[in-house]
């Protein structure tokens, strides 16, 4: 059976793309589940937003690295660099959650959690996402690091 390029591509997208279902599904079931979230919204409550829905791509930490992310194959950003944050603006984060990776030219791996979360609930995630990258970065000794 021969496919063509064009198709292959399609195929391989597919597969991608419910790889990366699997993943988050299988994620889910696999870790352990709290007694719920706080009533008020906020870092606790997105914390577990994000524990829920993010990191099994994102990573738990917010640097690109979990599981998810190998089957994705596109680098993500990472949460917890103050430099890569810098000039990311919390609406964007919010209509990037809202509507999904792909209405803004990524990978249509992360859907649209609009249908799943409150727009309170998407905040508190941006506001975790946010707590992730130090306010204060280390200074820099001056001297540049070795390749």
């Amino acid at each position: 059976m021969h496919l063509r390029a064009g198709r292959r591509a399609i195929l391989l997208l597919v597969l991608a793309v419910v790889g990366a279902a699997t993943v988050l599904y299988f994620w889910n079931l696999l870790r352990p589940h709290g007694a719920g979230t706080p009533a008020v919204p906020g870092v606790p409550q997105g914390r577990a937003l994000y524990d829920a829905h993010c990191a099994v791509c994102h990573g738990p930490g917010g640097k690109g690295d979990g599981p998810g992310a190998r089957v994705v194959r596109q680098p993500m950003r990472d949460f917890s660099d103050p430099a890569a944050m810098r000039d990311l603006k919390d609406r964007f984060l919010i209509e990037i959650t809202k509507k999904g990776s792909s209405q803004f030219g990524r990978s249509n791996a992360m859907p649209a959690w609009s249908m799943k979360l409150s727009d309170e609930e998407i905040r508190a995630v941006v506001a975790y996402i946010r707590s992730l990258a130090p306010r204060n970065p280390p200074a820099s000794s001056g001297r540049k690091e070795k390749p």
